[in-house]
């Protein structure tokens, strides 16, 4: 299991506590409000991207993806993308998600869940559906031109 933080409400967020007599001199845990597990969620992130979800399929994208970069040149070409070549666009990206989605674990890893009580208490609770989230941000990407 595992939380996300969209990056707009990360801001508001932000811009709360310093306005915010509550949030004078706290630290406090941000997160969009929900669980997901990824397996769960990938259904929303395939709708976001047209495409339907297949198999689990266990591999590391850090070593798969260098046989993607002439596949993601053709699809920039083929789609008039503005995104960078495929390192560049993602950098430790694929890093990071063998290590999110433990690759190669044999076990499971614990929670990366944090409380989000004491800036609710304190009066922010605004929150944020995370395949709401992902949705949105691959809608983003595509009207930029970055993703097919």
């Amino acid at each position: 299991m595992a939380q996300a933080v969209d990056v707009d409400l990360l801001a508001r967020a932000i811009a709360w506590s310093g306005d915010a007599a509550a949030g004078r001199n706290e630290a406090f845990n941000v997160t969009n409000g929900d669980v997901f597990t990824w397996e769960n969620i990938w259904p929303a992130i395939a709708d976001a991207l047209d495409m339907t979800p297949g198999a689990h399929v266990p591999l590391s994208l850090a070593k798969e993806y260098p046989k993607w970069i002439p596949l993601w040149d053709e699809l920039r070409r083929t789609h008039d993308l503005i995104a960078p070549g495929l390192e560049e666009f993602v950098g430790l990206s694929f890093q990071y998600a063998d290590y999110s989605m433990r690759h190669g674990q044999t076990e499971s890893g614990p929670p990366s869940i944090v409380s989000t009580v004491k800036i609710n208490q304190a009066g922010f609770t605004e929150m944020m559906d995370t395949e709401v989230m992902f949705r949105k941000w691959f809608k983003l990407a595509k009207a930029s031109r970055l993703l097919p």
